[in-house]
């Protein structure tokens, strides 16, 4: 088997990156949000503080470091932001803006504040426009996929 190119981003060759948990860990971590499908109306307004459960023996529901929201389509939101850390890496993250050719935008916090859009000419004859939320813990490497749709409002 030929060796593989050395990457310096880990986001960019594993979709499920190798972590290491506490000793005497039985379960692997998962992720509760809340929702198993979001739908939100135009200009609606959610925020989502995600819950790590089977995480650290049970004694700790959040984590330390935080999680990454990556939505597929930031178009879809007025309003897409992390708060609750503040490091160097996710203030970076989380105050960059979206160019015309970037569609996905991923920030950091232990909680997602987001808006759907406003934007009518956006979602042209449309009544629904369709993405995906992808949250992972950016400690237990836990993660799930959770449909967004924004609704039109006549």
């Amino acid at each position: 088997m030929p060796l593989l190119e050395a990457f310096s981003d880990e986001t960019q060759i594993m979709k499920y990156q190798l972590t290491t948990l506490p000793r005497g860990t039985a379960k692997m971590p998962i992720l509760n949000i809340g929702y198993t499908n979001i739908i939100l109306k135009q200009g609606a307004s959610l925020s989502i503080t995600p819950q790590t459960l089977n995480y650290l023996g049970g004694s700790q529901t959040y984590e330390t470091s935080g999680y990454n929201f990556t939505i597929g389509d930031v178009r879809t939101m007025s309003v897409f932001n992390g708060v609750g850390i503040n490091t160097n890496s996710s203030t970076a993250l989380n105050s960059t803006t979206t160019l015309g050719t970037n569609v996905s935008k991923t920030v950091i916090g232990t909680t997602l504040n987001m808006t759907g859009t406003t934007i009518n000419t956006f979602f042209s004859n449309q009544t629904q426009l369709q993405t995906v939320l992808i949250v992972q813990g950016r400690d237990s490497g836990a993660r799930v996929t959770i449909p967004i749709t924004v609704t039109k409002v006549s």
